[in-house]
């Protein structure tokens, strides 16, 4: 990192974790989510976004954490992929935390799944996760995620078409 960056701290069954804010499109609350038949484990579902198929990635399910409860207000944070929408269910957004490259601390390789948590950095209150974006899923879950957001779309658009 240099300069300074701004991260979104989020809560994930007690992990705190941080995505760049400019990897963000927006948060959005709690939604009701398709979920197809034979979708992996990890993902929650489809979020039907302004027309747009998002797939919600339930990150405490990835991490292998223990799932807290879906809530009114539980959110759902939409960021910028590269091949298709993307969006990650959380427990809780807690801040943004603005850092200097000298705050983050890289990880050693190997240090997490496909070493999806590029640094850590300590505050006076946690040790938060700098998540990178690129490599939080594995090419055969992208490739896995895009067949089934193709599916979900085309759904959505047949649907829309039906409709008055």
């Amino acid at each position: 990192m240099s300069g300074r960056r701004d991260f979104l701290v989020f809560d994930i069954s007690g992990k705190f974790c941080g995505l760049p804010v400019e990897d963000l499109l927006e948060i959005v609350p709690m939604a009701l989510l398709s979920r197809p038949p034979s979708m992996p484990a990890m993902f929650e579902g489809f979020l039907n976004l302004r027309g747009t198929a998002v797939p919600v990635v339930s990150l405490s399910r990835m991490f292998r954490l223990e799932k807290s409860p879906l809530e009114l207000y539980t959110p759902i944070i939409v960021v910028r992929a590269r091949d298709c929408p993307l969006a990650f269910l959380v427990d809780h957004v807690t801040q943004i935390l603005s850092l200097s490259a000298t705050d983050a601390v890289p990880l050693q390789r190997d240090h997490s799944f496909n070493d999806c948590a590029a640094a850590q950095v300590t505050t006076s209150e946690r040790v938060v996760y700098i998540l990178s974006l690129k490599r939080v899923l594995i090419e055969k879950e992208k490739q896995c995620l895009i067949e089934f957001q193709t599916m979900e779309q085309q759904r959505l658009n047949e649907l829309q078409v039906t409709l008055p």
